[in-house]
């Protein structure tokens, strides 16, 4: 299914910056295949645990009292935390030196604590214990942040640079499937008891983290040469200025999605008055139409360019926000998410116009400076949006609008770095060998 560029194989193969192991490394293309499908494969409880439990935990926090604007406060610290948190992750894993490798080590320390806390979280049902609820959901975010800061940059580490949209949507039509199955059969497993589907998430998640032992991490050993700070991944980002313009970007584009996935459930539940059943029902199809998509559309961000596929990104986001804005029953949300889930996967090309300006050494500092600038944000925007809600009636649109105007913004800065990048002589910051997707004139 990954098909290569000669060309692109060729110029890993001769650039002087790559050590002779990692070109044999990226050149095995039989290990390539076998590390894709065993971390998509442990990707696939992932997309369960989030899929299914996470708005069942959200949901019952509400149905406890927990309104929107303390969910968006709770979420919000957590994101602001998360900004720097990921930094030092991050450039832990990237300093890392062990036999299992540089990123495995934080997805083991991580595991017991996502696991126990989504088993017990349903035995808790009581609000005089909504304490223990909240306490149990910020071990579990916490424990999330170490994950999501390290074990995704394998998707990054495993794969060349040129294949990156390509393999990644293997991911996306792996995770379709898993989605489309658990969130069609979480009504029947919650009228057998509230915790069926938590328990079968946390075994399902134990069973395959465990396959993550055999994935084989490129030869990268770069130990650190001086203590942690908080400017440290700044300063590796920093080589090339106009990279924050992209990032400032990158983090602001995504708004009208941010502002949906966050509120979506909300919404349906609140305004649209569905029950818990009818809207996993009404949003399991997106995973159907992911697997169609996911593929053709890593096809095309690797092959048309990323600021125009960025363009359509854009594009399609307007599609949404129209749509929400006039929804008001359940074939409405099914139609906002087979739309969004077209859309959706487009953003890919935004992050990896970031991802293609990193060297691999330093990969982890770069995509960590990104996912700061991106947390801070996404943080101001939830924990305005909820409390904007809030004093608003729980309207849910009014984050939708906040969304959408944040998405422009960020498009427009994506068109401004192109600007910035096309006035060079030179492709920016990209390794030699790295450099698909960005021509010698500079453009993206």
């Amino acid at each position: 299914m990954l098909t290569s560029d000669k060309s692109e194989t060729s110029s890993i193969a001769t650039s002087p910056t790559i050590a002779p192991e990692l070109v044999a490394y990226y050149g095995n293309r039989r290990l390539m295949i076998r590390n894709v499908a065993l971390i998509g494969l442990c990707n696939l409880s992932w997309s369960i645990a989030l899929v299914v439990t996470g708005p069942l935990i959200t949901l019952r926090m509400l149905e406890l009292g927990l309104r929107e604007n303390i969910q968006a406060t709770i979420g919000s610290v957590n994101s602001w935390m998360l900004g720097f948190l990921v930094m030092l992750f991050s450039w832990m894993s990237d300093h890392t030196v062990s036999r299992l490798g540089r990123r495995k080590p934080y997805l083991f320390a991580s595991a017991p604590f996502i696991i126990a806390s989504t088993v017990i979280f349903p035995f808790i049902n009581v609000p005089s214990l909504l304490w223990l609820i909240v306490v149990l959901y910020v071990v579990q975010i916490l424990a999330m942040d170490l994950k999501a800061s390290t074990f995704p940059l394998l998707n990054i580490d495993c794969v060349p640079r040129h294949l990156l949209a390509q393999a990644n949507s293997i991911f996306t039509i792996a995770g379709g499937i898993a989605g489309f199955v658990a969130m069609r059969a979480v009504g029947p497993l919650l009228a057998i008891a509230e915790w069926v589907p938590f328990a079968l998430a946390g075994g399902i998640m134990t069973i395959t983290t465990l396959t993550a032992f055999w994935i084989k991490e490129p030869p990268i050993a770069h130990p650190a040469t001086e203590p942690f700070r908080l400017w440290s991944t700044f300063k590796v980002a920093a080589r090339d200025k106009r990279i924050f313009v992209l990032m400032a970007g990158v983090a602001m584009v995504n708004g009208y999605f941010t502002m949906q996935n966050s509120w979506l459930w909300f919404w349906a539940k609140e305004t649209l008055h569905l029950d818990r059943q009818t809207i996993f029902e009404s949003l399991s199809w997106a995973g159907l139409i992911n697997i169609v998509v996911a593929y053709p559309t890593g096809w095309l961000i690797d092959r048309w360019g990323a600021i125009r596929v960025a363009t359509l990104f854009f594009i399609g986001q307007i599609v949404c926000f129209s749509l929400a804005m006039h929804i008001s029953d359940k074939l409405g949300l099914i139609a906002l998410s087979l739309v969004g889930t077209v859309v959706g996967p487009l953003y890919g090309a935004v992050d990896i116009m970031v991802y293609k300006s990193a060297d691999p050494k330093d990969v982890g500092s770069i995509t960590s400076t990104n996912s700061c600038i991106r947390n801070v944000w996404n943080a101001t925007l939830g924990f305005a949006s909820g409390w904007i809600i809030f004093w608003c009636g729980h309207n849910y649109r009014i984050g939708y609008a906040m969304g959408f105007v944040a998405a422009t913004a960020g498009f427009t800065l994506l068109w401004v770095y192109r600007s910035l990048m096309n006035r060079s002589e030179h492709p920016g910051m990209a390794p030699a060998g790295f450099s698909a997707g960005v021509k010698k004139t500079g453009k993206c």
